[in-house]
């Protein structure tokens, strides 16, 4: 936060800052439902709850929408290496599995794990820093929310 926003910007209560981080935290409870209720209900009553909270909202989003872009272009990839389309798929009748389908495997559930760990990662990051009392802006998301819940840019 700069010299420009400290004029918008009031230190949060002790309340503000822990529904600010269940916000962000919410990714283990159920997901996009408990930001949006706490959005719906403070909006009108504290900026810094609904500025976290409206970025928990997009952050899930966009996390789903990453993870299930990955998911269908590697479930791609596997049923066209599986049908023998790319040319990749073992033709012998040894009953063993391709080499590359192997491959496309591991870098599917790893690639998984990776997005995911590193979504929930980043989630609890906002949190504590939400929960210290600190505006903290996801990339592309945070200047959005910014200007609609202050009106102002940082």
């Amino acid at each position: 936060m700069d010299n420009n926003s400290a004029n918008t910007f009031t230190e949060p209560t002790s309340d503000e800052r822990l529904l600010a981080m269940l916000s962000h935290l919410s990714i283990f409870l159920g997901g996009i439902i408990l930001p949006i209720i706490l959005w719906a209900t403070q909006k009108d009553k504290s900026k810094f709850v609904s500025f976290h909270s409206l970025q928990a909202i997009f952050y899930h989003l966009a996390f789903a929408v990453i993870i299930i872009v990955f998911v269908f272009f590697m479930v791609f990839v596997l049923l066209v290496s599986g049908f023998g389309l790319s040319g990749f798929a073992n033709s012998g009748q040894s009953g063993e599995m391709p080499v590359f389908m192997i491959i496309v495997m591991v870098v599917l559930y790893g690639g998984i794990f990776l997005l995911a760990f590193s979504g929930i990662g980043y989630a609890i990051y906002l949190a504590v820093k939400s929960y210290q009392g600190k505006l903290i802006k996801i990339p592309v998301i945070g200047n959005y929310v910014y200007k609609k819940v202050y009106g102002t840019n940082s």
